[in-house]
Protein backbone atom coordinates (compact mmCIF):
# COMPACT_ATOMS: atom_id res chain seq x y z
CA UNK A 1 0.00 0.00 0.00
CA UNK A 2 1.04 3.66 -1.09
CA UNK A 3 0.85 5.83 1.99
CA UNK A 4 -1.19 8.79 0.86
CA UNK A 5 0.69 12.35 0.87
CA UNK A 6 -1.09 15.96 2.01
CA UNK A 7 0.06 18.09 -0.46
CA UNK A 8 -2.67 20.85 -0.19
CA UNK A 9 -0.29 22.90 2.19
CA UNK A 10 2.82 22.14 -0.32
CA UNK A 11 3.57 25.25 -2.40
CA UNK A 12 3.86 24.74 -6.02
CA UNK A 13 7.31 25.29 -6.32
CA UNK A 14 8.06 22.37 -3.82
CA UNK A 15 5.26 20.39 -5.49
CA UNK A 16 7.64 20.62 -9.20
CA UNK A 17 11.02 20.23 -6.99
CA UNK A 18 9.75 17.20 -4.64
CA UNK A 19 8.44 16.12 -8.52
CA UNK A 20 11.55 16.30 -10.44
CA UNK A 21 13.74 14.45 -7.46
CA UNK A 22 11.33 11.37 -7.58
CA UNK A 23 11.98 11.28 -11.86
CA UNK A 24 15.79 11.86 -11.25
CA UNK A 25 15.52 8.93 -8.38
CA UNK A 26 13.53 6.05 -10.74
CA UNK A 27 16.01 2.93 -11.26
CA UNK A 28 16.86 2.20 -15.00
CA UNK A 29 13.56 0.26 -16.79
CA UNK A 30 16.29 -2.23 -17.85
CA UNK A 31 16.30 -3.65 -14.19
CA UNK A 32 12.79 -4.24 -13.38
CA UNK A 33 10.84 -7.51 -12.79
CA UNK A 34 7.47 -7.52 -11.93
CA UNK A 35 7.35 -11.05 -10.12
CA UNK A 36 7.83 -12.55 -6.58
CA UNK A 37 10.78 -13.84 -4.86
CA UNK A 38 9.30 -17.54 -3.61
CA UNK A 39 11.51 -20.06 -1.35
CA UNK A 40 10.09 -23.73 -1.33
CA UNK A 41 11.10 -27.13 0.41
CA UNK A 42 9.02 -29.61 -1.34
CA UNK A 43 8.67 -33.87 -0.85
CA UNK A 44 9.38 -35.59 -3.61
CA UNK A 45 7.45 -39.07 -5.19
CA UNK A 46 10.18 -41.72 -3.46
CA UNK A 47 8.16 -43.46 -0.73
CA UNK A 48 11.22 -44.48 1.53
CA UNK A 49 13.02 -40.92 1.27
CA UNK A 50 13.48 -38.54 4.68
CA UNK A 51 11.21 -36.04 2.86
CA UNK A 52 8.01 -38.11 3.83
CA UNK A 53 9.40 -38.03 7.88
CA UNK A 54 9.47 -34.08 7.55
CA UNK A 55 12.82 -33.05 6.32
CA UNK A 56 12.00 -32.18 2.93
CA UNK A 57 14.39 -30.95 0.20
CA UNK A 58 15.59 -27.55 -0.47
CA UNK A 59 15.38 -25.07 -0.25
CA UNK A 60 14.63 -24.18 -3.66
CA UNK A 61 14.02 -20.52 -5.04
CA UNK A 62 11.72 -19.64 -7.69
CA UNK A 63 10.77 -16.48 -9.68
CA UNK A 64 6.85 -16.43 -9.85
CA UNK A 65 4.57 -14.52 -12.23
CA UNK A 66 1.38 -13.73 -13.24
CA UNK A 67 1.13 -14.58 -16.85
CA UNK A 68 -2.99 -13.71 -17.14
CA UNK A 69 -5.96 -14.87 -16.01
CA UNK A 70 -4.78 -18.08 -14.13
CA UNK A 71 -1.97 -18.23 -15.71
CA UNK A 72 1.57 -18.84 -13.78
CA UNK A 73 5.18 -18.58 -14.56
CA UNK A 74 7.54 -20.12 -12.66
CA UNK A 75 11.08 -20.22 -12.74
CA UNK A 76 13.76 -21.78 -10.81
CA UNK A 77 16.60 -19.52 -9.90
CA UNK A 78 19.62 -22.31 -9.35
CA UNK A 79 22.39 -19.74 -8.57
CA UNK A 80 23.28 -16.81 -6.38
CA UNK A 81 23.80 -14.41 -9.08
CA UNK A 82 20.32 -15.30 -10.30
CA UNK A 83 18.85 -15.11 -6.95
CA UNK A 84 20.31 -11.58 -6.34
CA UNK A 85 19.19 -10.53 -9.81
CA UNK A 86 15.60 -10.93 -9.25
CA UNK A 87 15.96 -9.34 -6.02
CA UNK A 88 17.35 -6.39 -7.42
CA UNK A 89 15.11 -6.59 -9.92
CA UNK A 90 12.11 -6.92 -7.93
CA UNK A 91 12.92 -3.93 -5.24
CA UNK A 92 13.55 -1.74 -8.30
CA UNK A 93 9.94 -2.44 -9.93
CA UNK A 94 8.67 -1.70 -6.17
CA UNK A 95 10.81 1.07 -6.04
CA UNK A 96 9.37 2.22 -9.44
CA UNK A 97 5.27 1.65 -8.14
CA UNK A 98 5.60 3.72 -5.20
CA UNK A 99 6.88 6.26 -7.05
CA UNK A 100 5.11 6.77 -10.14
CA UNK A 101 2.47 6.52 -6.94
CA UNK A 102 3.74 9.80 -5.44
CA UNK A 103 4.36 11.82 -8.91
CA UNK A 104 0.33 10.37 -9.78
CA UNK A 105 -0.84 12.47 -6.14
CA UNK A 106 1.80 15.71 -7.07
CA UNK A 107 0.39 15.61 -10.61
CA UNK A 108 -3.39 15.41 -9.40
CA UNK A 109 -2.78 18.06 -7.02
CA UNK A 110 -1.07 20.13 -9.43
CA UNK A 111 -4.41 19.65 -11.49
CA UNK A 112 -6.44 20.65 -9.37
CA UNK A 113 -4.66 23.70 -8.18
CA UNK A 114 -4.33 24.94 -12.25
CA UNK A 115 -8.35 24.06 -12.01
CA UNK A 116 -9.08 26.06 -9.26
CA UNK A 117 -7.45 29.15 -10.39
CA UNK A 118 -9.10 29.08 -13.92
CA UNK A 119 -12.71 28.96 -11.94
CA UNK A 120 -11.91 32.38 -10.26
CA UNK A 121 -10.58 34.13 -13.48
Amino acid sequence: MVKTLDLRKVSMANLQKKKTVLLQGLPPLSELVRASFVKQFLTCGKKNCRCRRGFKHGPFFYLVQAAGAGRVRKFLLKTPAQRQQARTGIAAHLKWQRRLAEISEINTELLRRSAAGKGRA
